[in-house]
């Protein structure tokens, strides 16, 4: 219960791919999400076994405390473009930027 991760994909040309990174409260109660930047989310590119990409690599972020509460049945939802990207089978990790939930996590295999 509590909080838990949806992530699906659609390609959106030959190279690029939309993530929809979806976190839904599944509890019957809300739940608290802490951010402590303005970065929501992270996530780890594979391709073809070799990691290409961490989203926050080489980032800097806002810095911003905000709390926000997820009501039961509610859901934060994101959409992350992945562009130019080279032919191969790729992994992709996606997790929700609050280190008090750090199971809120999905990954993905698709091919380009």
């Amino acid at each position: 219960m509590g909080l838990e991760a949806l992530l699906t994909y659609e390609k959106t040309a030959a190279d690029s791919v939309d993530l929809f990174f979806k976190v839904m409260n599944s509890s019957d109660a809300p739940e608290k999400v802490t951010f402590r930047s303005g970065q929501r989310y992270d996530y780890i590119l594979y391709r073809d076994g070799q990691r290409v990409e961490q989203f926050s690599e080489d980032k800097m972020f806002i810095m911003i405390y905000e709390e926000l509460l997820v009501g039961a049945g509610d859901s934060l939802d994101f959409q992350i473009p992945l562009t130019k990207l080279e032919p191969g089978s790729y992994k992709i990790v996606v997790w929700l930027a609050d280190r008090d939930w750090p199971t809120v996590r999905e990954r993905l295999e698709f091919t380009v």
